[in-house]
């Protein structure tokens, strides 16, 4: 007589079924984590970029008008300064040049600890207008550590700020960095460097 066929499942067939389970619902869990987690810091890292870029260009637009004669900040490297003042150049008359009103564009600290980018006309005066460009600036420039009177990133400048501006002759170049915070707490850096000729 034909044996019968066995119904159902032993224990041990049930708690190692049950073990597989659980452990595609953690790899599953950590790869759905793990891919949110890139998704944030891609999405932050493209926020920070657009920021960089936004504000660089901001600067770059201002002192492409500007008067290189009138030029206060800007230094030889390795030195550099934090500043730019300037007057842009509106036109000649039979008089002479024709300037716009004192423009300065200036890394300025705030009390989280970081600094910003912050635009002034007519500094200091009743007419003073300003415009923050940026609130994620650090005290010193991307792979630089501050006051240690070095060159550390290898950029041929010593202790530049988050914001430095220096100077090559008619050219002035623009040394920002933007940083922000990942999810995990870790810093996020972004840097960028632009030359822009001032008019003559």
């Amino acid at each position: 007589m034909r044996a019968q066929r066995r119904a159902g499942y032993t224990l041990v067939e049930v708690l190692i079924a049950f073990t597989i389970l659980v452990l595609l619902s953690i790899n599953i869990a950590m790869l759905l984590r793990a891919g949110r987690a890139a998704a944030v810091t891609g999405t932050l890292n493209a926020r920070i970029s657009n920021e960089l870029n936004q504000t660089v260009d901001r600067i770059a637009l201002a002192l492409m008008g500007a008067d290189a004669a009138a030029l206060d900040g800007p230094q030889l490297k390795p030195l550099s300064s934090e500043y730019v003042r300037f007057q842009a150049c509106l036109g000649v008359q039979e008089s002479g040049v024709v300037h716009g009103p004192l423009e300065e564009i200036q890394w300025s600290p705030t009390t989280e600890g970081t600094g910003r980018i912050l635009w002034r006309e007519s500094p200091a005066s009743e007419r003073e207008r300003r415009v923050v460009w940026s609130t994620a600036v650090p005290s010193s420039y991307m792979h630089e550590v501050p006051d240690n009177g070095l060159d550390d990133n290898g950029n041929a400048i010593d202790d530049e700020a988050g914001l430095a501006f220096t100077m090559d002759g008619p050219q002035v170049n623009i040394h920002v960095t933007i940083q922000r915070h990942g999810l995990d707490g870790r810093p996020l850096p972004m840097q960028r460097t632009q030359s822009v000729f001032c008019r003559n």
